[in-house]
């Protein structure tokens, strides 16, 4: 009995239920007396209101009649009548003549008075005799609103105890009282023991749900205990692996002995071959650089043989044309006509001849251009907006006949400081490969650059809305003399030298796929230093995109 007792009362979980419902009935106690006691102050009120109108049905009629013959007795008899009257505990009558008739006391507090008009009925006529004042006491009811609140109180309080410990003992003997028998049991589990299963008191012909947690325990057990018993054997077997493996060990350290032998003798050959392979690679390279060199070679000796061979035609045209000049001189028969004929003629060759030095010129100077180490220029800082338009300015003059709309996308207060030639010639030869191939069927030629300044990189975008570059001739852009215009009088130089030249600004330029106007895109990038911002006049950048 001394241990239920203990467990009933030490019990968190019914403690807390216990006084959850304590709390919970209390306060629907508090609620239900409030209502009940507020619906018995208006029932009284409500029949202290009913007593006035009694009396004012009844008794004004007679109180009028007695005070217009000043009968004092029956004025008193009817007063003391209605003194009687439950709740009423002061009456006072005042007539015309100032006349005042009182019973009872009157109270300052806790009451509730209706003044009423005494009027003498004299055949149609009421005449105004006085007026009568009834006074009602609360406190009789407040009392009673009290005395019945507390035994409410009481009644459910005592219910509510009962209530509470019933429940108490039934969560102890359906709940609490299996928790405590489970936890004893679990503390109690050893796998090395015999098993011994877990039951419930009154529970083992009861399918509840003490039973279902027996079952599951019991069977966790089992399932653990079997898997003790495989943990035991893998131990065992781990133990045995572990001394096999040390046997392994041994003998594997005998084979990597003499393998480590071979090994050195493999690697001694392979040294060898290592040494045969570095001298062929030596000699393919020699031999890619000679074909490199054949190839530029083989370029430049057709560019340049071409205008040298013009040149010495028109050179020996121009001594057949002296001779024949120097015999008409000499002639007896000479005229003016044959003398401007040959003159004329003469002077095709001279202009033949000074046209194609002059292109043999140009093509030297690119040939420079390509191969020149132009890194020796300083450093100057410049307008990176003004820049672009000026290279766009110097490249459109010499292709009038096209009208292409310049779209600048960077900040126009952008300043940077880099190698001033080189990226005026990187950006040149890009506009004007644009110019050359990209707008034959585009009726609003548009050019994009876009510039950005990400962490002393610079990135320039530059693309078109032309025909682009087909997926074969992209491979080779980049490569001297290599042009898809030869018969136009292209050279192949403008994009290497615009290569060469990101090159020696320690950058590089790629050709972008699948650029947002359609066209080729390329994407030029190097490393700069960021110059001092200049303010560029917006009419004057307006009116050179113009």
């Amino acid at each position: 009995m001394q241990k239920f007792t203990g467990q009933l009362i030490h019990s968190p979980m019914g403690f807390k239920l216990t006084l959850s419902i304590i709390i919970f009935s209390s306060l629907i106690t508090i609620l239900t007396t409030g209502f009940q006691l507020v619906s018995d102050y208006k029932s009284d009120v409500d029949r202290i209101d009913r007593q006035f109108d009694n009396i004012e049905k009844v008794n004004l009629d007679v109180l009028a009649a007695s005070i217009w013959v000043i009968d004092e007795r029956l004025i008193n008899t009817q007063l003391h009548g209605l003194i009687q009257l439950p709740d009423i505990t002061y009456i006072s009558i005042n007539d015309d003549s100032g006349q005042e008739w009182i019973e009872g006391e009157p109270s300052l507090e806790n009451t509730i008075e209706r003044t009423f008009d005494l009027s003498y009925r004299s055949g149609n006529e009421q005449i105004p005799v006085g007026t009568l004042l009834i006074q009602a006491d609360l406190k009789a009811v407040y009392d009673k609103l009290l005395d019945r609140a507390i035994i409410i109180l009481l009644t459910n309080a005592i219910k509510t105890s009962i209530v509470a410990g019933f429940i108490l003992f039934l969560i102890w003997y359906m709940v609490t009282r299996h928790l405590h028998r489970l936890s004893q049991y679990c503390q109690n589990i050893d796998l090395d023991s015999p098993f011994e299963p877990l039951s419930f008191e009154q529970s083992e012909n009861k399918n509840d749900e003490f039973r279902q947690v027996s079952l599951a325990i019991n069977t966790m057990q089992q399932q653990l205990r079997a898997s003790f018993s495989d943990i035991k054997r893998s131990k065992q077997e781990l133990q045995d692996a572990l001394t096999d493996r040390e046997r392994l060990l041994a003998l594997e350290t005998s084979y990597k002995e003499e393998l480590s032998s071979q090994v050195k003798e493999k690697t001694q050959e392979l040294e060898q071959s290592v040494l045969v392979l570095k001298r062929a690679q030596e000699v393919l390279v020699e031999q890619e650089k000679m074909a490199a060199l054949g190839g530029l070679v083989s370029g430049v000796a057709h560019e340049i043989n071409t205008p040298i061979g013009i040149c010495l035609t028109a050179a020996s045209s121009q001594l057949n044309h002296i001779d024949e000049l120097i015999k008409v001189i000499h002639s007896e028969h000479a005229t003016l006509e044959e003398l401007n004929s040959i003159l004329e003629e003469h002077q095709v060759s001279c202009e033949l001849i000074v046209n194609n030095i002059t292109r043999a010129s140009s093509l030297i100077q690119k040939f420079k251009t390509v191969a020149a180490q132009q890194s020796q220029e300083e450093k100057r800082s410049f307008n990176l907006q003004q820049e672009l338009v000026d290279s766009h300015e110097s490249v459109k003059v010499l292709f009038p006949e096209i009208k292409v709309e310049l779209q600048l996308d960077l900040n126009p207060a952008l300043c940077i400081k880099t190698n001033h030639n080189l990226l005026k010639q990187i950006i040149t030869n890009v506009l004007s490969n644009a110019y050359s191939h990209a707008f034959k069927h585009v009726d609003t030629p548009v050019i994009n650059i876009k510039a950005q300044l990400d962490d002393q990189q610079l990135n320039i975008f530059i693309q078109d809305n032309g025909s682009g570059i087909n997926e074969e001739d992209s491979t080779r852009i980049f490569e001297p003399f290599f042009t898809t215009s030869r018969h136009k009088g292209g050279t192949g130089l403008g994009l290497s030298a615009a290569f060469n030249a990101t090159t020696l600004l320690k950058g590089g330029i790629k050709l972008v796929k699948n650029s947002e106007l359609g066209g080729a895109c390329f994407h030029i990038d190097f490393p700069v230093d960021e110059g001092e911002e200049e303010q560029v006049d917006s009419d004057i950048f307006f009116e050179n995109l113009d």
